[in-house]
């Protein structure tokens, strides 16, 4: 039994006090190995490291910092920041540490402008992030550099570059234009003003909004969007210009970010030409290029399927034989664990409550093994898809086992899209002579479109097929309970590049695509609607006398 001190208290014993002694020298060793191993790393990067306190005094740097001013680590050690940098730079520093302090919030890719001890100038893309002591108490600043000055040089040369080629811009036949942050005009070349019919005085300042359709303008603004966000220039995209008679034009444009010298963005540039005599020309030959395109996906997808199906069954079989294991082993510790618990009560399993754990676990496990088996079932439906041949037309085909097919590849735009889908197989079918990719690629397409169409999950998606003894066909309708399409559209929705959701970057020709397939195989394809209450899809593909024949013998 302890003996108690004066106080009532009892004393631990010599041996248990020496014990935790020991432990306390063991970490104190390896936290000052950690450090050690810290600084060491700090000294051997290339990049700038420094520590100051709330006065700006260097407490700390690393070599890189002294190679770069050119001092000693002694000279630096102890030195404000304001000895190696100019009044401006100093001012920057200075509200940027204040707002660090301020806020606690880091900042990065803040550029500062550094003087060496020669007097050579260096601009560096620095960090600041506040240091606290073991309460929470601001101590200083740490952060890290990046040298950009011949960057920064190779930058300015471009800019002045490009300046001496503003003259030959007024040359060439292209259109060559300059706005700001807002669509205004600020630069164009004499090509631009022959293309709008407007003069140069009438351009100046004229926002693009003034020579543009309604759903060009919300095209340019968007692709102005995107390029400002990413500061990538865009590929060369059309758009409908109205000239100053009235007159439309299809332009051709690029558009790239205009940078001031410190990097801001201040506007938009690009190059332009008037492609509104080829346009319908182009049209016909995009078509055909968007099915090569079509056709090289597939091949690359065939590439990346078999070269990445094994890399990722690997480590999911591990998960699907050790998720049971570990299920297994956490039933067989829960009864020590709540033996545990009832004798001391609630405590920390995992950085959450023993009782929290204890009730879902279980179904975290279960979460774990369903996820597997998904993974396991997305790598054989892409096995199974990359796998058919889309040059034979002369497959037997079972339109069910083709649905089936594209509900599974889609099962999840599906399951996202609405909560009532359903689907009636017809029985006994004749089997088809085609291609099972060409006929799953338009069933795809159309339970894409029907998906799309639908305002919210509540509303439903039906599909069936069938057998049509009177036409001797094999019938296939997808029908949905969406926003329909008006009347005057409705016969033009299987023109190439005629679209009801450009706003979401749909081409105009899946459903052109897919009305083209259907005919290869000597089928229809037609639609109904109403707007506000759906569209009605439906396929009629023609069964051969031979596979009818076929199939009356198997009855």
């Amino acid at each position: 039994m302890s003996k108690k001190s004066p106080d009532g208290r009892a004393k631990k014993p010599v041996k248990h006090l020496k014990k935790e002694s020991g432990q306390l020298r063991r970490v104190r060793e390896v936290l000052r190995e950690n450090e050690e191993k810290s600084r060491a790393i700090l000294q051997s990067i290339e990049e700038l490291y420094y520590e100051v306190d709330l006065a700006g005094n260097l407490t700390n740097a690393n070599n890189s910092m002294s190679e770069i001013l050119g001092y000693s680590k002694d000279e630096l050690i102890g030195m404000n920041n304001r000895e190696y940098m100019d009044e401006e730079t100093a001012r920057r520093v200075y509200q940027t540490f204040n707002e660090v302090y301020r806020t606690g919030i880091p900042t990065k890719a803040f550029d500062w402008e550094l003087i060496g001890k020669d007097g050579t100038r260096r601009i560096l893309e620095t960090s600041v992030s506040l240091m606290r002591d073991s309460k929470g108490r601001p101590l200083g600043f740490y952060g890290i550099g990046r040298d950009i000055t011949e960057r920064k040089q190779a930058e300015a040369i471009l800019r002045e570059s490009e300046e001496k080629y503003r003259t030959t811009l007024q040359s060439i036949e292209e259109g060559y234009y300059e706005v700001d942050l807002a669509g205004n005009l600020t630069f164009f070349n004499n090509a631009l003003i022959r293309f709008s019919g407007y003069s140069k005085e009438e351009l100046v300042g004229m926002n693009n909004r003034r020579f543009m359709t309604e759903e060009a303008a919300k095209k340019v603004f968007q692709v102005f969007g995107e390029v400002y966000q990413t500061g990538e220039p865009t590929n060369p995209f059309d758009w409908e210009m109205i000239r100053k008679d009235g007159t439309k034009r299809f332009i051709e444009t690029s558009v790239s970010l205009i940078q001031d010298s410190r990097g801001k963005p201040v506007g938009f540039r690009g190059i332009g030409r008037d492609v509104t005599d080829r346009k319908q020309i182009e049209e016909q030959a995009k078509i055909h290029q968007q099915q090569l395109m079509q056709a090289g996906k597939m091949v690359a997808l065939g590439t990346l399927v078999s070269s990445v199906a094994h890399e990722i069954n690997n480590p999911n079989n591990f998960i699907m034989l050790n998720a049971p294991l570990l299920s297994e082993a956490w039933e067989g510790a829960m009864p020590i664990l709540d033996e545990y618990y009832e004798r001391n009560g609630d405590f920390v399993v995992g950085g959450m409550k023993y009782t929290e754990v204890r009730d879902n676990i279980v179904v975290l496990f279960s979460g774990i093994l369903d996820g597997a088996k998904r993974i396991k079932q997305i790598v054989e439906d892409l096995r199974d898809f990359v796998r058919r041949d889309a040059s034979d037309m002369t497959q037997s085909v079972e339109i069910n086992a083709v649905l089936r097919s594209a509900i599974s590849l889609l099962s999840n735009t599906i399951m996202k899209s609405t909560n009532h889908f359903s689907v009636a197989y017809g029985k006994d079918l004749p089997v088809l002579k085609g291609n099972f990719q060409r006929f799953e690629q338009v069933m795809i397409n159309l339970i894409q479109n029907a998906c799309q169409a639908l305002p919210d999950n509540r509303k439903g998606i039906f599909v069936s097929t069938s057998y049509d003894e009177k036409r001797n066909s094999i019938v296939v309708e997808i029908e949905d309970e969406g926003t329909g399409i008006p009347s005057e559209m409705l016969s033009r929705i299987t023109d190439p590049f005629y679209t009801t959701k450009s706003d979401s970057g749909g081409l105009g020709l899946g459903l052109s695509i897919s009305s083209k397939i259907v005919r290869e195989h000597g089928g229809a394809l037609t639609f109904t609607s109403e707007p506000e209450k759906g569209t009605k899809a439906e396929i009629v593909l023609p069964v051969s006398q031979m596979n009818r024949t076929t199939m009356e013998m198997q009855e």
